[in-house]
């Protein structure tokens, strides 16, 4: 027996009215991804435009991060180049779809992880218009490994050349940490030795858990 008007009226509100609350109750997930932190909204926000914000854990300094707008093609999420291992910060994501924009958040977010230390990354030259090198400085005690400082082993590490999404574009040098300063030579072009776009890029140097971000600018 069909419900009366009124009642089909008031189960379509209740049926919106929870469904924009399991929305409003999204939450986050940070992972790391190539020594970057990842920070993903759950939820299915597919064809949306997103916008993240990240403030201290106050609440102050609030900080664009990522692309304005961006499109959701299936996780929203934002690599966040800037976030130091072992800070809290929160995130808040600005989604707009078909009915508007609803902002989810401010989550508190901690970002795990090692921190690098004694790590260092120079590029040389920066603005880099087509070759040149990285400087890599590894103070850290051969066989320093997670638990295991005493490891006879050296520390396994390599230098990558990633696009501001977080994509590895090219394997700067691969090996192990048994020198403390040297220098790997880097050049303009991804992995199939196609050159880059002018823009700004990242060296990331990764050691064992520990890691260094190093901006540069690629000019034509």
């Amino acid at each position: 027996m069909p419900l009366p008007t009124p009642f089909r009226l008031l189960l379509a509100l209740s049926l919106v009215a929870l469904s924009a609350g399991a929305a409003l109750a999204a939450n986050v997930r940070v992972e790391s991804l190539n020594g970057v932190a990842r920070v993903t909204l759950e939820g299915s926000f597919v064809g949306a435009r997103y916008t993240v914000n990240r403030a201290l854990a106050d609440g102050s300094g609030l900080t664009l991060v990522g692309e304005r707008d961006a499109l959701c093609t299936g996780d929203c999420y934002v690599l966040d180049q800037d976030a130091l291992v072992g800070a809290t910060y929160q995130y808040t994501f600005d989604v707009t779809g078909s009915t508007g924009t609803t902002r989810f958040g401010p989550f508190d977010v901690t970002i795990g992880g090692r921190a690098a230390h004694g790590l260092a990354l120079a590029p040389s030259p920066n603005p880099l218009r087509d070759r040149g090198t990285v400087r890599v400085t590894a103070a850290i005690p051969a066989g320093a490994r997670a638990g295991n400082a005493s490891a006879a082993t050296n520390l396994p590490g390599e230098v990558t050349l990633v696009d501001p999404s977080g994509r590895v574009l090219r394997t700067l040098w691969k090996g192990t940490l048994d020198r403390l300063t040297f220098d790997v030579p880097v050049v303009a072009q991804d992995s199939r030795g196609q050159q880059l776009p002018a823009g700004l890029y990242f060296v990331v140097l990764r050691a064992g858990e520990h890691r260094s971000i190093a901006r540069v600018a690629v000019v034509r």
